[in-house]
């Protein structure tokens, strides 16, 4: 009886932290989030070159350049905004991400400007994590949603297993998250969707 106890509270706990999480929408074609995930897709296994947040991908060519930043910074929403840029590219505007290395910025952007929606997972969502009282925190792409809270994603700057720096790793990889979880010291701010 006790264990059923403690099961049901935790239930509700989790559900009620969950629920008090934020997923808003901003506008963006079906074509663009078909073809970023393609492009998101082909960089799994891409590592950087010594560990540093460097290497051909990660900052001379492709990530870190596509908002500006040099070697060495973080490069997870650089990556995210690097797969829409490449759909997008005649016509920046349509790129519905911020040009940016914050993991938080799409998310504000959605937060000032989006629309407000049930707090549901779907493919293609952004999972942004801050760490509380900070700019800091990290972002990933929902490529398949599970049950319970679990989801699958491609997140730069991760590393490749349970091991190791969940937001300052050494590559780009497919992730399973778990929405109920705190990743490392960060807790989860919420998710940004998409509508045509």
């Amino acid at each position: 009886m006790h264990n059923l106890l403690i099961k049901i509270l935790l239930l509700v706990f989790l559900t009620c932290d969950l629920s008090s999480q934020s997923k808003y929408t901003l506008p963006c074609p079906p074509l663009v989030l078909q073809n970023s995930e393609t492009i998101l897709i082909s960089q799994v296994g891409v590592k950087e070159k010594t560990g540093n947040n460097d290497g051909f991908e990660v900052e001379q060519s492709q990530y870190l350049a596509s908002v500006n930043l040099k070697r060495g910074n973080p490069y997870c929403n650089a990556g995210q905004y690097w797969c829409f840029s490449q759909v997008t590219n005649e016509n920046p505007n349509d790129n519905p991400m911020v040009k940016s290395g914050l993991a938080i910025s799409t998310f504000n952007k959605a937060k000032k400007q989006g629309t407000k929606v049930n707090f549901k997972p779907d493919k293609h969502d952004l999972i942004v994590w801050n760490n509380k009282g900070k700019i800091t925190g990290h972002i990933e792409r929902i490529i398949e949603v599970g049950q319970k809270g679990w989801v699958s994603t491609v997140g730069f700057n991760t590393s490749s297993g349970m091991t190791g720096n969940q937001r300052d790793g050494g590559g780009v990889w497919k992730r399973k998250r778990n929405l109920y979880h705190f990743l490392g010291r960060m807790q989860l701010l919420g998710l940004v969707g998409w509508r045509s």
